[in-house]
């Protein structure tokens, strides 16, 4: 069981420590059955650790999130409160090509 971690996955440098991200994703597991499956399949990577408004030019999610993905599946982004210390929320992110 667990996760995988993608190459250039730190995305904030202040947040670089996978056991941390890692425990935020477990602690959301109870509440999304789905990121449960993929994470107890080994099926789960992180894509993006915890970052905000990651895109060029400041484009993106204003909200703290982590980006987590299943193998050739669409993905996640999973919310998170203003210090990145608990989940808030999950939002389906549908594969766009390139992209994943």
């Amino acid at each position: 069981m667990g996760v995988t971690f993608a190459a250039n996955w730190v995305k904030d440098p202040r947040f670089n420590n996978e056991r941390k991200t890692e425990r935020l994703i477990v602690d959301a597991l109870g509440n999304y059955p789905l990121l449960a499956f993929a994470y107890n399949r080994d099926n789960l990577t992180v894509n993006a650790g915890p970052h905000r408004k990651a895109g060029v030019g400041g484009g993106g999610d204003a909200r703290w999130h982590m980006t987590v993905r299943r193998r050739n599946e669409g993905a996640w982004h999973i919310i998170l409160d203003d210090q990145c210390r608990r989940v808030i929320n999950l939002e389906t992110r549908p594969r766009m090509t390139g992209v994943f």
